[in-house]
């Protein structure tokens, strides 16, 4: 095959993108701004260009001819490769729904403007100025409003828990500006799957864990959801009615909500592949390999769509330390558990012994883990015995 694909960003979780690519017969570009991610080492040409750069992008991606670009497991870059494929004439996202939905801020707007479910919000600018009345009663999140990896994002409960986390989020903001949102009391989920001629065709839905509070990092993924078919199919509804009203007619997506006791509300839509290994756990659950589509989808070089069938009950668990310090688990037990046939993979990104940060973000994961069960009960069980014979922490 003479087909060339340009991966934007080459860190953790473009890695399977990159080894789809290469073991379909594609020619693998990557880039980012840094240079010793390990993405680059697995593709056959890469480049230190910021994913940002649109510019200079989308002259590499005319000089190197490509045929399909593709932005995995991270939001920052997808507006970037839907620009390169509108300008190329090849497959993507429109522009302008690319814009509104890696902007947190213009997503929340978009959703209010056209009557769906939406928590209330504030833009937070340098004009911004809050009071203490709104708190009474009232718990909320303040998050960047373009970034990603769970980095900047808060749960704050008064003026002072806000004004100490407001300028971490704008820090982590690509435009430099913060929203400040309601919290949505109910459980949390996501939703990865693909589009074909306006409907979901595809779909695995997953109850989500995520750090505790103030923190809302993703710490894993668990199906079959214990979520109500009714509100699955809420969900699914709402999706698709989202991504039909801003022309996103086909394609991978990556979809977070919450629900409630009897209606789901969407927090965030991205028309790309999920992070935090979600295509691990969807070809586990689904037998189907969501990357090898997403790569030849890009591409022009379509595939068949398997049924939908139930998921297998199984687990993808991102590690991460309670607090900061010198990382430490239980050795042999580690290796006891490689061997369990219910452990499908257990990875760590560091070795015995390293400096870690507290598990506040996608930056700051340690390793991951792939668990399987009989069912839902079996599954949750081998989780809780999982995490007590690791024992992982820090000195």
């Amino acid at each position: 095959m003479n087909k060339t694909l340009l991966v934007l960003a080459a860190s953790k979780y473009q890695i399977p993108t990159i080894e789809s690519g290469k073991r379909l017969g594609y020619k693998v570009i990557t880039t980012d701004n840094i240079s010793s991610n390990t993405g680059h080492s697995l593709a056959n040409k890469s480049f230190n260009i910021d994913t940002t750069d649109v510019e200079a992008i989308c002259d590499l991606a005319a000089r190197e001819d490509i045929s399909g670009v593709i932005s995995s497991g991270t939001d920052i870059a997808v507006i970037t490769a839907a620009i390169v494929a509108e300008k190329l004439g090849l497959i993507g996202p429109p522009v302008a729904a690319a814009q509104i939905l890696t902007n947190k801020l213009t997503f929340r707007q978009f959703l209010r403007e056209n009557n769906f479910s939406c928590p209330m919000f504030y833009s937070v600018d340098s004009y911004f100025e809050i009071s203490e009345v709104i708190f009474e009663g009232c718990t909320w999140v303040v998050k960047p409003c373009r970034s990603s990896g769970s980095k900047g994002i808060f749960i704050v409960n008064n003026k002072k828990n806000f004004e100490i986390c407001v300028s971490e989020s704008q820090y982590f903001s690509i435009d430099g500006n913060a929203i400040l949102e309601e919290y949505i009391d109910g459980t949390q989920h996501t939703c990865e799957g693909v589009l074909l001629n306006g409907k979901v065709q595809i779909h695995l839905i997953t109850d989500r864990d995520t750090a505790l509070p103030p923190f809302v990092v993703t710490v894993g993924h668990r199906v079959p959801s214990s979520l109500p078919m009714h509100l699955q199919l809420q969900a699914i509804s709402e999706i698709e009615n989202v991504l039909s009203r801003l022309n996103v007619l086909s394609g991978p997506f990556n979809c977070d909500f919450v629900a409630t006791k009897d209606s789901i509300v969407l927090l965030e839509i991205t028309p790309r592949l999920g992070g935090n290994s979600l295509s691990d756990l969807f070809k586990l659950a689904l037998n189907f390999d969501l990357v090898d589509y997403a790569v030849t989808h890009a591409c022009g070089d379509p595939r068949a769509l398997p049924q939908l069938s139930p998921p297998m009950p199984c687990a993808i668990i991102i590690l991460g330390t309670e607090c900061e310090g010198l990382l430490k688990w239980n050795k042999s037990e580690a290796e006891s558990l490689k061997n369990e046939i219910w452990v499908q993979k257990l990875i760590f990104d560091y070795e015995m012994g390293t400096p870690v940060k507290q598990f506040i973000n996608g930056r700051n994961r340690v390793g991951e883990v792939l668990l399987t069960g009989s069912d839902r009960t079996d599954l949750d069980s081998k989780l809780t015995e999982f995490k007590n014979r690791l024992g992982l922490c820090v000195d």
